[in-house]
């Protein structure tokens, strides 16, 4: 099959269209997080393999993906998806940056994320840079923030980020001694409203016109091989649970330059994601 071809707008409908879809379907038999995020993402692995995108620069894009799942336990201090990007620009070699999403649902029943914790954002913005919180609400979002540029379909949005900096400056704000001893590990709410979705934008937004110009990563070298499963600071590393439970990999090509790169992780530990349906991997 050969590459297909897609304009910028086209892509970013059909990316909205994959979250929107994947998290309506999941509400509310299957309202969970992993449950979501896998969805997610074996619907982008399919749309995002060997395409090519004319419109975001002056050059045509070729995108090449793959995602995996980490054999091990869930719940990692580099949050719930790690997310590598490989961009190469003609005549120049290939760098790679890293950045990490902590997945949130809003509750059934009550317009708040309930399951926001002070610590776990705090340990993941410690390792990581531009780290983002991940927001999934089965209600149409109209509040993000303002890019009048966006299509019609980011009005029925279901899926937006947060720079996870952000969120600890808004729980900062409401609890100034939110990271005490006592209170570091309970959960603080967040209203779904203006508080938290103005500083949001959508994800399928932060992908396409962010992470593939390479905006938004951490470019630390040890850190991308550590996500990538090769470098552990100790034997139980991933028994203590420290690499993303899922893993997505992009290459991002300009211009001439070759997509088809082999994405170069830990395969021993990590595994294609081959179906939309949960799987239980015994480490």
């Amino acid at each position: 099959m050969g590459i297909l071809q897609m304009s910028l707008m086209t892509l970013y409908s059909e990316l909205e269209n994959i979250c929107r879809q994947q998290i309506l379907d999941s509400y509310p038999s299957d309202w969970s997080e992993d449950y979501i995020n896998r969805k997610i993402l074996f619907e982008y692995r399919k749309l995002f393999r060997d395409i090519q995108i004319n419109g975001i620069s002056s050059l045509p894009i070729k995108i090449n993906s793959a995602a995996y799942k980490f054999t091990g336990k869930a719940e990692t201090k580099f949050g719930d998806i790690g997310l590598i990007v490989r961009i190469t620009h003609p005549g120049s070699r290939s760098f790679e940056g890293v950045t990490s999403l902590e997945a949130k649902i809003i509750h059934k029943n009550k317009r708040k994320f309930q399951e926001i914790k002070g610590n776990q954002l705090n340990i993941i913005s410690s390792n990581v840079q531009y780290p983002m919180l991940l927001l999934y609400d089965n209600q149409s979002i109209e509040k993000f923030h303002d890019y009048s540029f966006f299509p019609s379909t980011a009005k029925q949005n279901h899926a937006v980020v947060v720079p996870i900096h952000i969120v600890e400056s808004i729980i900062r704000d409401k609890v100034p001694d939110y990271l005490t001893q006592d209170k570091a590990r309970k959960k603080l709410p967040i209203e779904a409203n203006s508080s938290i979705y103005k500083f949001s934008v959508p994800l399928a937004y932060q992908i396409l016109f962010r992470y593939f110009r390479g905006l938004d990563l951490d470019f630390n070298q040890d850190l991308i091989q550590r996500i990538k499963g090769y470098e552990f600071e100790d034997i139980l590393d991933m028994q203590n649970r420290t690499l993303p439970q899922y893993l997505l990999l992009v290459s991002v090509s300009y211009g001439d330059s070759d997509s088809n790169i082999e994405f170069d992780i830990n395969r021993e530990i990590f595994r294609d994601i081959t179906s939309s349906e949960p799987e239980e991997f015994q480490f």
